[in-house]
């Protein structure tokens, strides 16, 4: 199957040094900013989601959802778009360009905790979501390098993102892999891969520049929040050529970037051909 790119001015920047694992949330209500983003690629996402339902359903759909939060995902979903969808795991999944993750408020011992209960997520991004089931905010991120932000934040993000107020956070990586899924359990093209096929040529040529869209939704009256995840995959060389300081931003990211979060994203190896490259791009 061909690459779903989204056009690159499309693609939201958010590159920004000293590179750190942060929350990074917005109030959606002080934004001009939905929950859901719906383009013209959106037959092309449902169709790919629907291939993945066909090929590897249990790694896609995994939980129980409640009807009741379907219902309501819906009902947002159809407020914001002129699309109409059913209130059915499948249907919400191949209508909608996002995935999404239903979260559980239960108590705890003494406290309350947010628990992943249901997820359908087709595009991963170097992440197995079978291993998420049933987990809460700590142990979710406990993988991530240079995660103290986040750990030390989660509280707080539980309480506003899942409990008060929709909010809204990027995420942007780069990645040698054009296609959606981007799942541990297949093989995309690794890093080494990339650098070989750069050998005679520039190795920007061969990575893609990833966002995912984070957006939450509270549900307090269920005792559930839902987490929706909208993926956006561009070539990379598009995206820094729409503004010539995006090359720049990009390489001061890049080296401020601890040797933990290099290793966790497999750039170790690449980031002095980086640096060279964006140094001289344009």
């Amino acid at each position: 199957m061909l690459p779903i790119f989204t056009p690159a001015p499309l693609i939201p920047w958010t590159v920004a040094s000293p590179f750190k694992m942060r929350p990074g949330l917005s109030r959606l209500e002080e934004l001009v900013f939905s929950l859901f983003q719906c383009d013209d690629l959106a037959a092309q996402y449902a169709e790919r989601k629907r291939q993945l339902l066909n090929e590897q359903r249990q790694q896609v759909l995994m939980g129980e959802a409640d009807p009741a939060v379907l219902v309501e995902i819906a009902k947002h979903y159809q407020q914001q778009t002129a699309i109409q969808l059913d209130a059915e795991v499948e249907a919400l999944t191949l209508g909608m360009q996002e995935d999404f993750v239903i979260l559980h408020d239960e108590l705890q011992g003494e406290r309350w905790d947010m628990n992943a209960r249901f997820l359908s997520v087709c595009f991963p991004s170097n992440w197995n979501p079978s291993e998420k089931l049933g987990l809460n905010f700590h142990a979710i991120h406990a993988p991530v390098a240079d995660n103290a932000l986040l750990q030390a934040g989660a509280k707080g993000i539980i309480d506003l993102a899942f409990r008060k107020q929709p909010m809204l956070r990027h995420v942007w990586l780069l990645t040698p892999n054009s296609d959606l899924p981007s799942h541990p359990l297949q093989r995309p093209r690794l890093w080494g891969d990339a650098m070989q096929q750069a050998d005679s040529g520039l190795l920007l040529e061969q990575l893609y520049f990833r966002v995912e869209r984070q957006t939450t939704l509270p549900l307090p009256a269920l005792k559930r929040g839902v987490f929706f995840i909208r993926v956006m995959v561009a070539p990379l060389v598009d995206v820094l050529r729409l503004e010539p300081e995006r090359a720049q931003q990009l390489a001061a990211a890049l080296a401020s970037m601890s040797a933990n979060i290099l290793a966790y994203r497999g750039m170790t190896g690449a980031l002095p051909r980086l640096l060279t490259e964006l140094e001289h791009f344009g």
